[in-house]
């Protein structure tokens, strides 16, 4: 029997240069007239976000049985929304409430630290109501600007793609600062919705913490593979790198370990990748200074395209990739697709990229020492480096595959409509199996 052809829509946000050529973008002047008064960073209109959203609408515009409908806010659109069409996926951009001036003026004068975000979710229920869909797929909870739509959601089976979980006890520990809004409302979702999917043992166990009655399924994200260049010129020794450069992506790790590695090797270089706010920044320069490291770091704006990104990191010879707050990073896929060996501490998944034999030069949360150990033994073992290079490929080939990624998340759409309907039990394969993922203990984080 043929299956019905199944509507899906996604809320979540994200952007690529594909979809900015469809989108009518302007530069707010007079704001940014107020950020150089105020001296902060112009505002980022035009970069690409959220990399694997894109991979996935990407592997969708070929998927049979599946009429795809995604739905994303979009700062600087010269228009309240936009919709299009391209290679059969439709999308609809909306300009959010925050990109007005007038609203983040309105919500700083008097203090508002807990927006109901009316308009967003105004402008996202009108999409969903004219689309229709059958199963909607929140990509995140932990962004209250599009998630609160959930709450607005009845009588349609609702999916969250967890891409992380807010609600992390470590979480204080490891990013320094916890938003109370973004966790009671991650809370709230998690405690309404019924199926859930994610790729890692520690964002299972926190979810059927949150909701011990929630339906957990496993989803693998596809990678759009990086080009590799030939034979690159190499410019630099490591290369950090990360969309937002913050404590819980281990940056003030990174500064300690060169100062540490700098006493065997006075011309060790580091390249920072990614955005940073002027004011972190400057303690990272602090920092920097503080260590007597500042002929050996540099700092490099993140890449309106991610493709010209993975051009510029292949310019170092190793990654420096000391997260906290991830269980295996995008970045650290990217790094391996790319033949840069990997350092970086242990996580809930990072050990599990040890699979095959040793790909990732890994040690304990905040080990600076052992980091910084990690490193030297790359500069000092070309026959580890051989290894870990030999070894995350093999990683890459068996457990990276695209068609299987996509082939499971229509499986997914397709059960989550048919439990909620017609109550057919969930295929035992598509959901978390935790045998598969061991606990890692000592240091827990997401």
């Amino acid at each position: 029997m043929t299956k019905q052809r199944l509507k899906v829509a996604w809320i979540c946000h994200f952007s690529n240069y594909s979809v900015r050529e469809h989108l009518p973008i302007r530069v707010n002047t007079l704001e940014s007239l107020l950020r150089r008064m105020l001296k902060k960073r112009p505002k980022k209109v035009s970069s690409d976000f959220a990399p694997w959203v894109t991979n996935m609408a990407k592997e969708f515009e070929t998927v049979e049985g599946i009429e795809l409908d995604i739905i994303s806010p979009h700062f600087g659109l010269a228009v309240a929304r936009h919709s299009f069409a391209c290679r059969g996926i439709r999308y609809h951009f909306f300009k959010p409430d925050t990109d007005y001036l007038l609203v983040k003026g309105f919500r700083r004068l008097f203090g508002i630290q807990r927006p109901a975000y009316r308009l967003n979710r105004r402008r996202i229920s009108r999409f969903v109501d004219k689309i229709k869909p059958d199963v909607i797929v929140l990509i995140g909870a932990e962004n209250p600007y599009y998630s609160i739509s959930a709450l607005d959601i009845s009588g349609i089976p609702v999916i969250l793609i967890a891409q992380t979980v807010y609600t992390n006890p470590d979480r204080q520990k490891h990013s320094g600062q916890v938003d109370r809004y973004r966790w009671d409302l991650e809370l709230e979702i998690h405690r309404k919705l019924k199926f859930f999917s994610c790729n890692a043992r520690i964002h299972r166990d926190l979810i059927l913490r949150n909701n011990p009655e929630a339906i957990v399924f496993r989803h693998r994200f596809p990678y759009i593979r990086p080009r590799k260049l030939d034979n690159p010129f190499k410019e630099y020794n490591f290369v950090f790198f990360a969309a937002g450069v913050s404590k819980k992506k281990g940056i003030e790790d990174a500064i300690q370990a060169i100062g540490i590695v700098k006493k065997q090797y006075p011309e060790v270089s580091l390249d920072v990748v990614g955005k940073c706010d002027p004011e972190h920044k400057s303690s990272l320069v602090e920092m920097i200074n503080k260590h007597g490291v500042a002929g050996n770091i540099v700092f490099h704006e993140y890449f309106p395209k991610q493709s010209d990104m993975h051009d510029h990191i292949q310019k170092a010879r190793y990654a420096l990739l000391p997260v906290k707050l991830d269980s295996i990073p995008g970045t650290i896929a990217e790094a391996m697709m790319l033949d840069l060996p990997v350092v970086s501490y242990i996580t809930s998944g990072t050990p599990r990229l040890n699979k095959y034999g040793e790909a990732v030069l890994l040690c304990e949360i905040n080990d600076v020492e052992a980091l910084a150990k990690n490193m030297i033994r790359v500069m000092d073992e070309p026959d580890l480096v051989d290894r870990l290079i030999s070894n995350s490929r093999k990683y890459v080939e068996i457990e990276i595959d695209n068609d299987r990624s996509a082939n499971n998340f229509v499986r997914m759409f397709y059960a989550v409509y048919e439990n909620y309907h017609r109550q057919v039990p969930i295929p035992k394969d598509l959901l978390f199996d935790p045998k598969e993922f061991p606990i890692y203990t000592r240091e827990v984080s997401i």
